[in-house]
C-alpha cells in the first residue's frame, strides 16, 4: 500500500509517518517545507491543491486544517476510490464544517475511516509560558476534557490503513475527564512548577482569543462544566491498548 500522509509535520502526522514506515508501508508525505519532512518520499504543495501528491497512492491520512468547508470539492476529488482516514471532531455529529468535511469525504469515497476526537492534548501547550510562572489565568476551570495524546490518533490511523475499518467512525478520546484546572496542575508538576488555575472572566478571556475563535471555544468549554467531554473505549478497541493518559503526555513533554 502506498499512503499519502497530509500534515505530515503536524502533531499526529509526523506519528503516522513514522508508524507507516515502521510496518512496511510506501509513505508520501505532502509538505510546505521539505526540510521539515520527517520520512517518505517527499512532495511539495498545499491540502487546498493535492493533485499532484495524489497521483499513484492508494490511502490517505487527511487533515483538513481550515475552520470552514470552502475548497473542500477540490481538495477530496483527486482522492477519488481511494482509502481516506480523516482525522474529524467530535463536533461533526452535530453538523457544522466537520461534518460537511465528512459528507465531501463520503462522496468521493466509499473506504473512509473517520477519527473524530474530542481534544488533542497538545491544544494545551499555550498554558505552558503562564504555567512556568505558577499561575494560568484562563475562562472555565471546571470545564472536563478527555484530550487525547497524539500517539494514540496516529495509532488509530496506522490500524485502520493495515486492518478492515472502511465506513467506521471512532470517537477518539483519553482515558479519563479532567477539568482545565487538573490539567494545569499536571503540567506544572511535570515542569516542576506547583501550577493553579486563576479563573478568568469570558468576557475578558474573548479580547485575547479573538472574535471568530471565542465564539465557538467559549460556549463549548462553559458547557462542558455540566456535561464534560465524553470517554471512549475505540482507542483500546481499535489498537489493543488503551488510551494514553494526560498525565503520562505531560511527562513526557516536559519531564
Amino acid at each position: 500500500m502506498k499512503v499519502l500522509v497530509t500534515g505530515a509535520t503536524g502533531n499526529t502526522g509526523r506519528h503516522v509517518v513514522r508508524g507507516l514506515l515502521d510496518a512496511g508501508a510506501d509513505v508520501r508525505v505532502l509538505v510546505r517545507d521539505p526540510a521539515e519532512a520527517p520520512g517518505g518520499e517527499v512532495v511539495r504543495g498545499d491540502i487546498t491543491d493535492p493533485a499532484e501528491a495524489a497521483e499513484g497512492v492508494d490511502a490517505v491520512y487527511f487533515v483538513w486544517p481550515f475552520y470552514s468547508a470552502e475548497g473542500i470539492g477540490k481538495a477530496v476529488k483527486p482522492f477519488k476510490d481511494k482509502k481516506i482516514v480523516y482525522v474529524s471532531s467530535a463536533a461533526a455529529e452535530d453538523g457544522g464544517f466537520w461534518g460537511e468535511v465528512e459528507e465531501a469525504v463520503r462522496n468521493v469515497t466509499d473506504d473512509w475511516t473517520f477519527l473524530r476526537v474530542t481534544g488533542l492534548a497538545t491544544n494545551t501547550l499555550g498554558w505552558v509560558p503562564q504555567a512556568k510562572t505558577g499561575k494560568v489565568r484562563a475562562p472555565y476551570g471546571r470545564a472536563k476534557r478527555s484530550l487525547v495524546h497524539e500517539k494514540d490518533v496516529a495509532d488509530m490511523a496506522i490500524a485502520a490503513f493495515t486492518g478492515n475499518h472502511g465506513r467506521q467512525i471512532y470517537l477518539v478520546t483519553g482515558p479519563e475527564a479532567l477539568t482545565q484546572a487538573e490539567q494545569v496542575a499536571i503540567i506544572g508538576e511535570a515542569l516542576g512548577t506547583a501550577a493553579t488555575w486563576e479563573e478568568q472572566p469570558p468576557e475578558e478571556a474573548a479580547t485575547q482569543l479573538g472574535e471568530e475563535f471565542a465564539q465557538s471555544a467559549l460556549p463549548y468549554w462553559a458547557s462542558l462544566v455540566d456535561e464534560p467531554e465524553p470517554v471512549s473505549l475505540d482507542v483500546a478497541k481499535v489498537t489493543g491498548h488503551p488510551a494514553r493518559p494526560f498525565d503520562d503526555w505531560a511527562r513526557e513533554r516536559f519531564s
